[in-house]
């Protein structure tokens, strides 16, 4: 009797144990890398947003000021996955190209022909994030509750950037099929939602400004060429030409996620490795879109769309006190290089104004700015009193509008404190 319940004890022991088992005999091979390291290219997170009002009931939301970079997209252009593949071809018909440079090489050719007729577009990804961000703006704003309440947006001209625009509005206007929504979108915009294009002097500094020196040096400091020679059984490309491969295998991995294909992997990079790019490349947006040390270029450029979101503001707040329509938000629709330097201009707390570059990574992290369909709001209500007061949220986090300031200030104090960051 004993032997035969040792003996069932031993069994159950056993199939305890075969579910882990069996997840040890299934388990991937290769581990997904973190989406945090997708930086610029990482798709909203949802997951911590305020998702219901953060202002105190005493106030009277009135209008929103939002400007937002579009929504997840497909990779904007063949130009990485053209780079990547070209080597890698030439490699494989000169004998040089190892297993994992073939099994790179079949993950391109995938990702080429996902992409293909679709670059540049917003994705289904996309599409998802504007449905969810617009019914989050629903409850964050009662005005657009109310029969005939307004919306006015504006785009630029690229296409990823007015269907985020629509599908924005779209989802406002399903929740409340009696707001009235007036788009628009055009090379008109570019001055206040493209100045990295209209902004001579901006422009020029961002495609050969001083800044490619400092990046160039961090690449050759941190970036491995590990990940690249790994593609190529033998290689006469030197270390620097590596590191260069290496960095476009990054842009086109980082992409993944954004237009539903399966999160890169340890299979091509390690996880430091995969966040040396990333550092790389959070520099990089650093250096070319924000106010540095090296330049305050960005603050002028985006100058124009600070005004125009004050003089919006205040032409809501007068119709509304007049007792005239008036929009509930107005929306500016852009990029990550229309939505940077203007964070940076406005001075948010998450921005600091001095960083130590070699240690950047701890203080200002790109896809906490600006990730895929980033955006800024800023709320003004009314008090009992009479008084407006601003409260502010980027990507869903209720932050400061100003250092050393509450949450919640009165606007003409905000205003003075733009105004005078105004050239």
């Amino acid at each position: 009797m004993t032997k035969v319940r040792l003996n069932s004890f031993i069994i159950c022991i056993l199939f305890s144990f075969l579910p882990v088992l069996a997840i040890g005999w299934d388990a991937p091979k290769y581990a997904p890398l973190p989406p945090a390291l997708d930086g610029s290219m990482m798709p909203y997170d949802f997951k911590d947003c305020t998702q219901t009002t953060f202002l105190p009931d005493s106030l009277e939301p009135v209008t929103a000021i939002y400007v937002a970079r579009h929504g997840a997209r497909y990779l904007s252009g063949p130009k990485k996955t053209d780079a990547v593949m070209k080597q890698l071809i030439k490699a494989r018909n000169e004998g040089r190209l190892s297993d994992t440079g073939e099994a790179f090489l079949s993950l391109m050719e995938h990702i080429n022909a996902t992409n293909t007729h679709n670059w540049g577009d917003l994705s289904q990804v996309g599409i998802a994030e504007e449905k969810l961000l617009g019914e989050h703006m629903f409850r964050l704003l009662p005005p657009l509750h109310k029969p005939g309440a307004r919306i006015a947006a504006i785009s630029s001209h690229v296409p990823r950037v007015v269907m985020t625009m629509y599908q924005f509005c779209h989802s406002l206007v399903r929740a409340n099929d009696r707001v009235t929504a007036a788009t628009d979108e055009g090379t008109q915009f570019n001055p206040l939602v493209c100045c990295f294009i209209t902004d001579t002097a901006y422009a020029k500094y961002r495609e050969k400004g001083n800044w490619r020196k400092v990046y160039d040096n961090f690449v050759t400091s941190h970036v491995s060429a590990a990940p690249a020679r790994r593609l190529f059984s033998s290689t006469s490309l030197s270390d620097s030409k590596l590191r260069k491969l290496t960095v476009d295998m990054y842009e086109v991995l980082k992409g993944n996620r954004a237009y539903g294909l399966p999160a890169p992997t340890t299979q091509w990079m390690s996880d430091n490795e995969f966040h040396a790019c990333w550092q790389a490349d959070n520099l990089r947006h650093y250096l070319r879109n924000s106010i540095t040390p090296l330049s305050d270029l960005a603050a002028h450029a985006t100058s124009p769309l600070l005004k125009q979101m004050i003089n919006d503001a205040d032409s809501n707040l007068a119709n509304f006190n007049d007792g005239r329509p008036y929009n509930a938000i107005n929306g500016y629709f852009g990029h990550c290089e229309t939505l940077l330097p203007l964070l940076s201009l406005i001075g948010i707390p998450n921005m600091p104004d001095h960083i130590d570059l070699t240690n950047l990574d701890r203080y200002w992290k790109i896809q906490d700015l600006t990730p895929l369909a980033a955006n800024l709001t800023i709320i003004l209500s009314k008090a009992p009193s009479g008084q407006i007061y601003a409260a502010m949220q980027l990507n869903g986090h209720t932050i400061r509008p100003m250092r050393g300031n509450p949450e919640i200030l009165p606007w003409q104090t905000l205003k003075a404190h733009w105004q005078a960051k105004l050239r």
